[in-house]
């Protein structure tokens, strides 16, 4: 129980008689008397609030939530009593959220309801506990404001990115993916399965023309072809030490008072996130795909399947899926990979290289395997460390700062040309970015006929 600031008002007359009780002792009476009546309609207005017997509260969300994402949490606040009531309401939810705001005020009209929705952004994968929904409600004369504690407990599960998917699926239907980012993959006068003819255009192949179509319209006229479908993609995600390391958001519209270096997520989720919305297309796309973890060994292997059965496979094998705080064995995985995966496959390796004798050791197992499959190294840059290097040098600590900075992108660099050079597809890009990078690679890939 609380005092509203409406009582503490009606509390201060009580000062005048005290304070000319002096000059008359019967004011003390008159202020005693106000005091007592004030103290009987507040316990009226306490015992008459709605609040335990004609008001409801319920939440409403998904069971499973997005990581790296905005997640919409809805409170139902239900009002039965005959009159309008003035509450805030707290949610206890997990602690490790980017949250919007904790305390949401309302007014609700007598008979009616109303809605508060607020967002939430986890950062890590995993189980959570959502708890109770506190509430407090001025009394009908907003003399008393009482308390009240619903029970709401119940556990959600952080997922990678749904969002992004539904998002894709959406969009495709629409036929809209251009205001993500993505482009159209069908494009014809590729691939190998022949799709229709049409008239010549100056920059069509001479190689695709189709000289009998010509001699009967004559005019040139070209064979059109289709990307092929059930081609294998295998997406090997390096879950060692280096893929622990955090990086920071680029942006969020909440405003957390977290310090920011815990405004971050782990550059293995970021890997996840972007495998899932890969794999996603993939089976729209009628490929079959598969998946390799490992660290020091292979934690998981599933595999390349069509459908979207494989998919949500993928997605409760990868759910939980932890970083290792050890040494990726390349060696180990890429030799278990060879013996489970003899049909061409486009292998797409999520990992972190900080210099050129890891490079090497990556690129001679490549080398071995791009022989039957064509192999794209993917990679984070850490914008904290471009800005490092950006940054103008005003002291001693910013110019040491930016020379180490400097120093790591061109390491990073040349360990990506040497992996160039073996005939790797590299892709290094910010965080934010990654996941259409990687898809329209993809895209590209399939598209001109590669895989």
């Amino acid at each position: 129980m609380h005092l509203s600031n409406r009582l503490l008002i009606f509390l201060l007359p009580v000062a005048v008689p005290i304070v000319l009780s002096g000059v008359s002792p019967n004011l003390l009476f008159i202020g005693g008397a106000y005091v007592v009546v004030l103290f009987i309609v507040s316990t009226v207005d306490y015992l008459t609030n709605p609040l335990f017997k004609n008001v409801e509260v319920h939440r409403e969300m998904n069971s499973k939530f997005s990581l790296g994402a905005e997640n919409v949490v809805t409170l139902k606040v239900i009002n039965r009593s005959r009159y309008p009531l003035k509450m805030r309401l707290k949610d206890d939810f997990p602690d490790e959220f980017l949250f919007e705001k904790v305390l949401h005020d309302c007014y609700v009209s007598p008979m009616h309801h109303t809605d508060i929705s607020y967002r939430l952004m986890p950062l890590r994968r995993g189980i959570y506990q959502f708890v109770d929904i506190h509430l407090r409600c001025q009394g009908i004369l907003g003399l008393i404001v009482r308390q009240r504690r619903v029970p709401a407990a119940t556990e959600i599960k952080v997922y990678p990115n749904l969002q992004a998917v539904r998002q894709y699926e959406l969009l495709v239907k629409r036929g809209m993916l251009h205001q993500i980012g993505l482009k159209n993959s069908r494009r014809f006068g590729e691939g190998t399965e022949m799709e229709r003819l049409r008239e010549y255009f100056p920059d069509d192949d001479f190689r695709r023309i189709d000289w009998n179509a010509t001699a009967r319209q004559r005019k040139p006229i070209v064979r059109e072809f289709e990307t092929e479908r059930s081609q294998d993609i295998v997406i090997m995600l390096d879950t060692g030490r280096l893929m622990a390391s955090p990086i920071l958001l680029e942006a969020t519209t909440l405003p957390s008072p977290e310090v920011i270096s815990q405004k971050a997520m782990l550059k293995l989720d970021y890997a996840i996130n972007t495998t899932l919305m890969t794999a996603y297309v993939s089976t729209l796309k009628g490929d079959k795909v598969g998946l390799i973890a490992f660290a020091d060994t292979v934690h998981q292997y599933l595999a390349p399947k069509p459908g979207k059965k494989q998919f949500l496979t993928m997605l409760e094998t990868i759910y939980a899926l932890p970083a290792h705080s050890v040494e990726p064995d390349f060696e180990t995985a890429f030799k278990y990979l060879a013996s489970k995966q003899r049909k061409r496959a486009l292998i797409i390796l999520f990992t972190d290289i900080l210099d050129s004798d890891s490079a090497e050791g990556i690129a001679a197992y490549v080398s071995q395997l791009s022989k039957h499959h064509l192999v794209a190294c993917v990679t984070l840059t850490d914008s904290g460390i471009v800005e490092l290097a950006e940054q103008a040098s005003t002291d001693s600590k910013s110019v040491y700062e930016k020379a180490i900075a400097e120093r790591l992108l061109q390491e990073k660099h040349a360990t990506l040309e040497i992996l160039r050079r073996r005939g790797v597809i590299t892709i290094d890009v910010p965080a934010h970015q990654l996941t259409m990078a990687v898809v329209n690679k993809y895209l590209e890939l399939k598209a001109k006929s590669q895989i």
